[in-house]
C-alpha cells in the first residue's frame, strides 16, 4: 500500500501566498475599469483619482487577508497553543516596554544626528500627520506580527530547529518590505487583463539603488531577528507588537520633523541614509547599532524580568 506524503505545512503558505499574488493580480483591471466608468457616469470619481498601481497594490493586500483564514484552516491550525503562544501575564509590560525601548532609542539616533549635521529641523513641522502615524504604526505592527511571527514563525517551528524558523521568518521579513509594483504611469486605456501580472514582476524596478538597499535590508533583517526572538522568548506577540509599533511610529515621526542633510540621495551613508519603505526603514551604521543595542537591552529584559514569571507557568 502506498502513502502519501502529506504537504508540508510551510509549503501550504507558500502555495496561498502565491495564490493571493494571483487574485490580486486578476482582479486588479476589473475593479481599476469599474472606478473608470463610475468617474464616466457621473456616479463617482473617488476611485478613479486612484492611479493603476495603488489600485493592484490595495487588491493584493485585500487578497492576501482574505486568503489568510482559509490558509489557517488548510494548516490544520485549531488553537494559539498550537503556534507555541500562550497567554501572557505580563503582557501589558511587555507592550509599554517594548513602545519605550524602540521609540527612545529611534529619538536619541535622531537628535544625534541633528546635533552633528546629518539632520535638520523642518521650517513648518506638519504635527497634524501624527493623526495619520498613530494609527499606521498599530496597524502594520499587530498585522505583520501577527502574520509573521505569529504563524508563519509558528509553522515553521513544526518542522524546522528554532534558528532556521528564525531565519526563514527573518528573511521573509526583509523580503516583503521590499516587494511591492512598480509606480508605473499607465494610462487608463492602456490597463489589459494581464496588467496586473505584468506590474507585479517588475518589483525590482521599486529597489533602492545598491548601498541604500544593503543597509536597508541589514536594519530589516537585525529588527525581524529581534521580533522573532522575543515571540520566542516570551511565547507571546505582546512584546514584539510593542518594539514593531514603537520604531514605525518613532521613524516616521523623525520623517515628520526632520529631513536629511547629506549630499545626493544616499545622505550621510555609511553612518545615516534616508529612511526607505514609507520612512519606516533606517539606513547607515548608527541606526544598526541602535538596533543591535535595542537588541542587548531586550535580552536584558527577558532575563530579568520575563524568564521567572515563564518558569513559573511551565
Amino acid at each position: 500500500m502506498t502513502r502519501h506524503r502529506e504537504f508540508p505545512p510551510f509549503g501550504k503558505i507558500l502555495v496561498c501566498l502565491a495564490a493571493a499574488l494571483a487574485i490580486g493580480a486578476l482582479v486588479a483591471p476589473p475593479i481599476f475599469w469599474a472606478g473608470q466608468s463610475l468617474a464616466s457616469a457621473g456616479v463617482s470619481e473617488w476611485l478613479a483619482r486612484f492611479p493603476f498601481h495603488r489600485v493592484l497594490s490595495r487588491c493584493l493586500q485585500v487578497s492576501a487577508l482574505v486568503l489568510l483564514v482559509p490558509t489557517l484552516v488548510w494548516i490544520g491550525l485549531r488553537r494559539p497553543a498550537d503556534l507555541y503562544l500562550r497567554r501572557n501575564p505580563l503582557a501589558v509590560a511587555d507592550l509599554i516596554f517594548g513602545l519605550v525601548v524602540s521609540v527612545v532609542l529611534v529619538a536619541v539616533v535622531a537628535f544625534a544626528g541633528a546635533g552633528v549635521g546629518w539632520f535638520q529641523w523642518r521650517a513648518d513641522i506638519a504635527w497634524s500627520g501624527l493623526g495619520r502615524i498613530v494609527p499606521t504604526a498599530a496597524a502594520v505592527s499587530v498585522v505583520e506580527e501577527v502574520v509573521l511571527r505569529g504563524v508563519v514563525l509558528g509553522v515553521c517551528l513544526w518542522s524546522l530547529p528554532r534558528i532556521a524558523a528564525i531565519a526563514v521568518t527573518t528573511f521573509l521579513f526583509v523580503v516583503v518590505h521590499f516587494i511591492k509594483p512598480a509606480k508605473t504611469d499607465i494610462a487608463p486605456e492602456a490597463v489589459r487583463w494581464w496588467s496586473g501580472f505584468a506590474e507585479a514582476v517588475r518589483f525590482t524596478e521599486t529597489l533602492p539603488p545598491g548601498a541604500l538597499l544593503i543597509f536597508g535590508a541589514a536594519s530589516l533583517f537585525v529588527a525581524g531577528w529581534i521580533l522573532a526572538t522575543t515571540a520566542l522568548g516570551t511565547r507571546s506577540l505582546w512584546l514584539p507588537i510593542g518594539l514593531h509599533a514603537g520604531w514605525v511610529f518613532a521613524q516616521q515621526t523623525t520623517n515628520l520633523a526632520l529631513q536629511n542633510t547629506g549630499p545626493g540621495p544616499a545622505g550621510s551613508l555609511p553612518w545615516v541614509g534616508p529612511n526607505l519603505v514609507s520612512g519606516a526603514v533606517p539606513t547607515g551604521l548608527v541606526p544598526l547599532a541602535a538596533l543591535v543595542l535595542t537588541g542587548l537591552l531586550v535580552r536584558l529584559y527577558l532575563r530579568h524580568v520575563f524568564r521567572p514569571v515563564a518558569s513559573r507557568l511551565a
